[in-house]
């Protein structure tokens, strides 16, 4: 149920980013004929959906990540071979280190798994195959597909914020306080201020970097929540595989290591994880529930 309400948000974000972009082209003069508006809306919408698939390698390439070197590999593959057979046939799936001393795992595109060297080296294999299986249900659940879907329809906003600052600044740099006020100053910005607010109608593209301002900060608030609630998933699909001790154990071993924020208020509006001790605590319940019905399966019933 959550993927869904997370991809119905993030469906909903896509179709507001470029429908008030559409309207801000609109009311600066542009004629947009009603079909080339709904081709645009579904190229935008396939784009942001097909993102996954189109810059997973892009973003790889620029990151910490590499190919395993054999020792490596072989520990990758016999831990992901484990949680493969469990978890039933599926997409194959690309194994990758994260150059990082630090304990880190992450799911991306449609079929990249990464460890982080740290991990490979301090976790047991049992271990390992606890934090596959979390991250194979992120790929499995769509979830790493949704989340680019997010982040790249984002980057509309984020770059049409970056246009308005600079405008803004140039509209503003006659007003600026200089040690020496030159004529020629005063001249460019008169004809630069008076082309774009020709040409571009500041006051549309104000609306929309406000507009999103708001949004943005509303639409991260539910995804952040959502993002909880999909490691709470995830955490019950690796139980779900017969490795919820073993990622328990990772967890615990994480929480050891520094202090973790436990702060509600924090996690509630900085947060993509939930509490560590509560993911602990949800998995012991899960733990507890099975050995319940173990129980009840084995002693019959006078």
């Amino acid at each position: 149920m959550v993927r869904y309400f997370k991809f119905a948000l993030v469906f909903l974000y896509i179709l507001l980013t470029i429908l008030c972009l559409l309207l801000v082209l609109i009311l600066s003069g542009i004629h947009i004929a009603g079909l080339t508006g709904w081709l645009i809306v579904a190229g935008w919408t396939l784009y942001c959906f097909s993102s996954a698939w189109l810059f997973t390698g892009l973003n790889l390439y620029f990151s910490q990540v590499r190919l395993p070197i054999r020792s490596e590999e072989e520990r990758l593959t016999s831990a992901f071979t484990t949680v493969s057979k469990n978890a039933g046939p599926h997409r194959p799936i690309r194994l990758r280190v994260i150059e990082s001393d630090e304990w880190e795992a992450f799911a991306i595109g449609v079929r990249t798994i990464a460890i982080s060297k740290a991990m490979l080296r301090d976790l047991s294999p049992n271990e390992l195959e606890g934090v596959m299986a979390h991250e194979l249900g992120h790929i499995i659940s769509y979830d790493t597909i949704i989340a680019s879907a997010y982040v790249q329809a984002r980057f509309l906003t984020y770059g049409i914020t970056i246009v308005f600052r600079w405008i803004a600044g140039i509209l503003t740099f006659g007003f600026r306080k200089q040690s020496r006020p030159r004529l020629s100053h005063g001249i460019i910005w008169l004809v630069l201020a008076a082309i774009l607010l020709y040409y571009l109608r500041f006051l549309p593209l104000t609306l929309f970097v406000l507009t999103f301002a708001i949004l943005n900060r509303l639409f991260r608030l539910f995804d952040l929540l959502l993002s909880r609630l999909t490691e709470y998933r995830q955490d019950a699909f690796a139980h779900s595989l017969g490795f919820g001790k073993d990622l328990r154990d990772v967890l615990e071993k994480l929480a050891q290591q520094r202090e973790q924020p436990v702060s509600p208020y924090f996690i509630a509006f900085h947060g993509t994880h939930p509490i560590i001790y509560n993911r602990i605590r949800r998995l012991e319940q899960l733990e507890d529930t099975g050995d319940q019905r173990r129980t009840l399966n084995t002693n019959p019933t006078p």
